[in-house]
């Protein structure tokens, strides 16, 4: 889940198996908890149903009391990402990365009606075969091939009206997409771990060391130093995650592995 700030407060879910996307732009005032909770009741729960698990960043509308409330009663996992690390919801940055490229190209030479172009933008990415899977958001989502105004009028557009051979036809379709989809997925993320391990190391700290946190002030200048500290590292919550504490300013915080450094 995430709100583009950029784009006047667009709110999207995805579906992370089948990678559809679901674009809604939520108009009016800024975002607040009550937003956030509506959308999420109205538009994911009773539009497809309560997910196992929902993934947000830590801004302050998912953070709310009224928010975490509705998942604990839906008994729907929460997971919030780390503060500073957007890799932690790669799925989600990487289709604002593609979002807003297209809406620009789709857009005026203002940018006032990107509105406009949400949904064309949407379904487009939504009938485009992803690299990762092998098969359209669309084709996973419903189990069937996209289909384009242009079909409407092809000869070979055919409609099954006996619903045990259709339901046996799509239950086949599942089982092998999701056979497929999950050794192509599986792949890609190992021709992708190996690129990305080529030319970077794999720092471990233990509990008790004392180390440097990237400086995330935001204030911060030219001048001001990249790293501050000390903090002591008091918990490992797993490989890329660790708490770390400053005993002279009482300042706790959750930091991701690449924001740490060692001290000389």
């Amino acid at each position: 889940a995430s709100f583009k700030k950029k784009l006047d407060r667009t709110n999207e879910k995805w579906r992370r198996y089948s990678r559809n996307t679901e674009t809604i732009i939520i108009y009016g005032p800024p975002v607040t908890s009550t937003t956030a909770a509506q959308f999420l009741l109205y538009d994911v729960f009773m539009t497809y149903e309560v997910p196992f698990e929902i993934i947000t960043d830590n801004g302050k509308h998912f953070s709310s009391s009224l928010y975490e409330s509705l998942l604990k009663l839906t008994k729907c996992c929460y997971i919030k990402t780390t503060p500073y690390n957007p890799q932690a919801n790669g799925q989600c940055e990487r289709h604002n990365a593609t979002l807003v490229p297209n809406l620009v190209a789709l857009s005026n030479q203002s940018r006032s009606n990107w509105d406009d172009k949400l949904v064309a933008t949407t379904f487009n990415y939504n009938a485009t075969r992803h690299d990762s899977t092998g098969y359209t958001p669309l084709e996973l989502m419903f189990a069937r091939q996209p289909r384009f105004l242009a079909d409407f009028s092809s000869s070979t557009t055919s409609i099954c009206h006996n619903i045990p051979q259709y339901h046996h036809t799509m239950t086949k379709f599942i089982e092998h997409a999701k056979i497929a989809a999950s050794l192509n997925n599986l792949r890609h993320q190992q021709s992708s771990k190996q690129r990305y391990d080529r030319y970077r190391s794999n720092p471990q700290y233990s509990v008790g060391q004392l180390v440097l946190i990237r400086n995330r002030d935001p204030h911060i200048n030219k001048f001001s130093p990249r790293f501050v500290g000390p903090y002591t590292i008091i918990n490992h919550l797993h490989d890329k995650t660790y708490i770390v504490h400053n005993d002279s300013s009482g300042h706790q915080a959750q930091v991701p592995v690449h924001d740490i450094r060692t001290i000389n």
